[in-house]
């Protein structure tokens, strides 16, 4: 059968071939070139409409802030803005192309456990509508850097957790242990709050905590949301008034036909309603915050598909093949840094029978450039189009040009129009930041 539930909403067979709305995959990489990416709006706003519906659950206002991080660009910034969602970054070059969106800052979180000097100060004249401490030594240079800005307003300042709990998950994407980089301890979040509420322009308003990404149980997380409301409470008890509880992102997102998957809306219901039950345990009828959810892999993953070419196919003696097609590891690092499996079909040809397994390997000069261990396909031929589903999050945003190799380019799919929002790299691209040596 095939697994509809790993390509976006809008992909359906006519004729037998791979369709994303009006559009034949195989002709469109054709046409349009490969590595291609093309992205589908209408799986984007279902994945936002499933969020929003399971945060009817919390009895307060709830908000979306999209982290960043997945993918970023510029069109994905103004489309976030026309739909009223927040933005969480975490470097100097996401929050400037969220400036040149023209994203309103005070709908911006600025996260990262070693925030710049040159990202915080931008952060503080923009005005941002928080930045998040990560540590108390980011602490020492916030006080220094907001006492010499000369604010008109207090900066808003959210504490980030650790909460000591391990996420199921690959180590990598574990980022609320104890011996992660990432969060204050409880005392040091105690210690940071005392230090913000003496420091004349910088005023403590939430809570965050984020204990890693692509997780399917939820009891980690629902444990986490606990730690968070419990440092809120003892927050409140000391006087400071918290208008907002972040438990983070990390909801998984299958990859595979064998992946575990839940319903978007039950899980997010499920997230809520366990935050509103301890918060009022904690609290009792005191007016709850603005419950901020920041999810990234679970709006976009399955909007993505990378569209390659092949170049040749290798028959090895046990029956197997090993096809080479013009993406790698440059575009797509997952499968070699975190061992992430992926499925993949000819969109030309995605009913037919499978003749034995693939190993799709990209050209680059690394035996580790790998992007699909094993997938049945059928016969395969130089020229043919090979379609990989659920591409929309990380990748890109992991891309490198190793071997000099040169970024995809990426198309926008959206009420039957396909919009052109990243240009194909050119090799003159790569050589802009290059200066020679004198003579």
């Amino acid at each position: 059968m095939f697994p509809f539930h790993l390509w976006p909403l809008t992909a359906h067979f006519y004729r037998g071939r791979l369709y994303l709305r009006h559009l034949d995959l195989a002709d469109v990489a054709t046409e349009l070139g490969t590595p291609l990416y093309l992205y589908d709006a209408t799986t984007i706003e279902h994945a936002i409409a499933a969020y929003r519906r399971g945060l009817r659950a919390w009895p307060g206002e709830a908000r979306l802030a999209y982290a960043a991080k997945a993918w970023f660009t510029l069109a994905m910034a103004q489309f976030l803005d026309r739909r009223r969602l927040g933005l969480e970054v975490v470097s100097e070059g996401e929050l400037a192309i969220a400036e040149a969106a023209g994203f309103p800052p005070e709908s911006i979180h600025v996260h990262g456990n070693n925030k710049s000097p040159a990202l915080l100060r931008r952060a503080l004249e923009l005005g941002v509508g928080a930045i998040v401490l990560d540590n108390l030594d980011e602490l020492d240079r916030l006080e220094v850097l907001a006492a010499a800005q000369g604010l008109t307003t207090s900066q808003a300042i959210w504490l980030r957790l650790n909460p000591d709990l391990v996420a199921p998950t690959h180590p990598y994407r574990q980022t609320g242990h104890y011996g992660a980089k990432f969060g204050l301890s409880p005392d040091e979040a105690l210690t940071a709050a005392g230090r913000i509420a003496r420091h004349p322009d910088l005023k403590l308003v939430g809570v965050h905590v984020h204990i890693g990404s692509q997780i399917f149980d939820l009891e980690p997380i629902l444990a986490a949301c606990e730690r968070l409301i419990e440092l809120a409470t003892a927050l409140r008890q000391r006087g400071h008034v918290i208008r907002f509880l972040s438990p983070g992102g990390g909801l998984g997102q299958p990859y595979h036909p064998d992946d575990p998957r839940f319903d978007l809306v039950q899980a997010v219901e499920r997230v809520a309603r366990h935050c509103a039950e301890v918060w009022e345990r904690q609290n009792g009828r005191i007016e709850p915050p603005t419950l901020v959810l920041e999810p990234g892999r679970s709006l976009i993953a399955r909007a993505g598909v990378a569209l390659y070419t092949v170049g040749s196919v290798r028959r090895l003696a046990d029956g197997s093949r090993i096809v080479a097609v013009d993406g790698s590891m440059a575009d797509n690092i997952r499968p070699a840094l975190y061992g992430a499996r992926y499925t993949a079909c000819l969109p030309a040809r995605p009913l037919d029978a499978a003749s034995g397994p693939c190993r799709i390997v990209g050209p680059l000069c690394e035996s580790g450039d790998v992007l699909l261990p094993a997938v049945a396909l059928p016969d395969v031929r130089p020229g043919d189009i090979l379609a990989v589903p659920v591409s929309g999050a990380y990748q890109l945003s992991m891309a490198s040009n190793y071997n000099a190799a040169l970024a995809p380019a990426v198309y926008w799919l959206e009420d039957d129009h396909l919009l052109l929002i990243q240009r194909r790299q050119r090799p003159a691209d790569l050589l802009q930041r290059d200066l020679p040596l004198p003579p």
